[in-house]
């Protein structure tokens, strides 16, 4: 009788250790290679958003002067924030971003403690520090929100309540070059440079008597477009719109990105240590002087601009137009574009 053979038993066949070891290995470059073009993709992402966030801002400023007849003012120093029963421009003692909010949909947010008087309008005022607007904030930077108050021990300023939390702000206006006080026969008192204001007028009382306000005549010796009690409109920016700076980044210090931790200046960036919505002269505003400068850990830089980008910081022109900035751009360029009246482009700059 012929016995069949039986069917043979397949085999497994089964990686190596090399194998294996090859195979993490060439996983391991691939990733290597694929993640620094998924982090540019993310950052070019977060910078189309950061220039559509500027754009926004730039039509916010057109829209201000369509109604108003003048760009948003800078306000009256640190001690002040907004005030929705002090209307615009030189009676706003709120910050430029303040007077931009009925102009980008966030008129609620203006309107807080309209009406009120004394402490309730201070506390109502104060609720305002802490309200971010995510339009202001740079996603390459930090996330909207509300981050820790280094100056909460000081106490209220002149017309809000503290908060241990405020809004903070990625953008600041155009003062223009900076000028210093020595040199010139007008002198404002203690200042330093004629395109700081600093706290501002101590109460009410102070700012009805004209204390705490330029001296001097600011048209004069304040080149750029938004500085305390400013209203700058388009038929004085003489070097023409698409020439002048409006908005842009500035620099913050990465140590202090979620708020400073004590109120020494060593402890916080004092160019990022106040609301969005009071009206410091460094907070929301930068020279044009100085070169920017992208935010390096441990260096201070808070009178220019400056941004998170990597090779490049935005700004949006008077024209409403926003173009990405190299930081190799030559001095004379830059502080040109922080003139109104310079008449620099005559000279094809």
């Amino acid at each position: 009788m012929k016995t069949e053979r039986p069917f043979p038993r397949p085999t497994a066949k089964a990686f190596t250790l090399v194998e294996l070891l090859v195979v993490i290995a060439i996983i391991g470059i691939l990733v290597a290679l694929l993640l620094p073009a998924v982090q540019a993709a993310r950052e070019a992402a977060r910078r189309a958003q950061c220039t559509n966030q500027l754009k926004q801002v730039a039509l916010a400023w057109q829209l201000h002067h369509d109604t108003h007849g003048f760009l948003p003012s800078a306000g009256w120093g640190y001690l002040w924030t907004g005030d929705p029963d002090k209307g615009f421009g030189a009676s706003q003692p709120g910050s430029w971003a303040y007077s931009s909010l009925p102009f980008m949909e966030e008129s609620a947010l203006h309107d807080i403690g309209a009406g009120l008087t004394g402490a309730a309008k201070m506390e109502a005022l104060g609720t305002t520090l802490q309200t971010p607007v995510a339009t202001f904030y740079c996603p390459s930077r930090r996330a909207p929100a509300a981050y820790a108050n280094p100056d909460s021990v000081y106490g209220p300023g002149a017309n809000h309540s503290t908060a241990d939390s405020i809004a903070r702000m990625d953008y600041a206006a155009n003062l223009g070059p900076e000028i210093p006080v020595s040199g010139f026969g007008q002198t404002p008192p203690t200042f330093g440079r004629y395109t700081q204001w600093k706290s501002g007028p101590q109460n009410e009382a102070a700012a009805e008597a004209g204390d705490g306000f330029y001296t001097f005549n600011p048209l004069k010796y304040c080149h750029g477009i938004s500085f305390q009690r400013s209203e700058i409109n388009f038929r004085q920016i003489t070097d023409g719109t698409s020439k002048t700076y409006m908005v842009g980044e500035k620099n913050v210090n990465p140590d202090y990105y979620l708020g400073g931790a004590g109120t020494d200046f060593g402890l916080k960036d004092i160019g990022d240590d106040q609301a969005a919505w009071v009206s410091d002269d460094l907070d929301g505003n930068r020279n044009t002087e100085l070169l920017p400068l992208p935010d390096q850990p441990g260096v201070p830089a808070q009178l220019v601009f400056g941004s998170a980008h990597p090779g490049v910081f935005q700004m949006s022109f008077c024209d409403g137009s926003v173009a990405s900035m190299s930081y190799s751009i030559e001095q004379t360029v830059h502080n040109s574009y922080g003139t109104r009246n310079g008449d620099e482009v005559n000279l094809g700059q």
